[in-house]
């Protein structure tokens, strides 16, 4: 039997300590070849991830756990956690996470956390780190099917953990192409292509390991030109609460201007190329 609370701790530590040496490594190597680098943007990506650090573990506890057993008492079997149920686990986890990841860019409710992700116009490894603070309240609600299915609440949540973890390598430029690798996993390339703004870019490669999901659903796009990297209509900002509080601004000045239930509703579950429409009177 996996010991899965210490297993879930094990991969928090080792994701931290990866992405620390790597970064560390990414900044050494940029400094001693005068790459151009935003540095001021680094140090907001520590600044946003130092928070999200603590709040992210009271919230796994509070919510994320409590929400996911809640629904287990009504699974439909029982699966016991091991070795290869944890596999299966990480797999369906990462199926579960491509449509996820795909409706946060198309649903502003989610695209109001999501985004604080992709705003850095910048793109280097401590762009991994840069994640909403409230995030980890709504990631959880995906996963209710694997509750239902009968997983371990902290099976899925190891296995949601993997998947993000996996993600942190790919947040570079500098790793190329790697070859026939770029048709099976997610890699630096592709990754660079999904936090591009360019247009061929723009809503591209969602998936978290493996990219059979973006090419099964027609979403898959190589590297072809240099990206471009940022949203389409950057902020202009480098306070960390601004870049968290932005889009839910956004939100909260498309209910004022709603004038039905209708309106408040695409407000909020609206897709991003929705607006409330002008009032006659103005």
């Amino acid at each position: 039997m996996l010991n899965i609370s210490e297993l879930s701790q094990g991969i928090e530590e080792v994701e931290f300590l990866f992405l620390v040496i790597l970064a560390i490594i990414e900044i050494g190597i940029d400094f001693l070849f005068a790459h151009k680098r935003n540095y001021q943007d680094t140090v907001v990506n520590i600044a946003i991830a130092i928070v999200y650090s603590i709040t992210s573990t009271t919230i796994i506890y509070l919510v994320v756990l409590a929400g996911l057993s809640f629904f287990s008492q009504f699974s439909f079997s029982k699966i016991p956690s091991n070795g290869w149920t944890l596999i299966l686990a990480v797999i369906i986890a990462d199926f579960i996470y491509y449509w996820e990841h795909r409706t946060e860019h198309r649903i502003r409710f989610f695209w109001a956390y999501h985004n604080v992700h992709h705003s850095s116009t910048d793109y280097n490894l401590t762009v991994a780190s840069r994640l909403s603070w409230v995030e980890t309240c709504f990631l959880w609600i995906f996963y209710i099917p694997m509750a239902l299915l009968g997983f371990d609440p902290l099976l899925i949540l190891i296995a949601v953990q993997i998947d993000a973890a996996y993600q942190t390598w790919i947040h570079t430029q500098k790793i190329c192409c790697l070859g026939i690798l770029e048709r099976i996993i997610n890699t630096p390339a592709l990754h660079r292509v999904h936090h591009a703004s360019n247009p061929n870019y723009i809503d591209k490669n969602f998936g978290g390991i493996l990219m059979i999901w973006d090419q099964l659903f027609g979403t898959y796009q190589a590297e072809k030109e240099v990206p471009v990297y940022g949203l389409t209509e950057n902020i202009k900002t480098n306070n960390p609460i601004r870049i968290n509080m932005l889009e839910y601004q956004r939100i909260a000045i498309y209910i004022s201007k709603s004038r039905s239930a209708k309106d408040i509703w695409h407000s909020v579950f609206g897709t991003l190329d929705w607006q409330p429409k002008k009032s006659k009177h103005l």
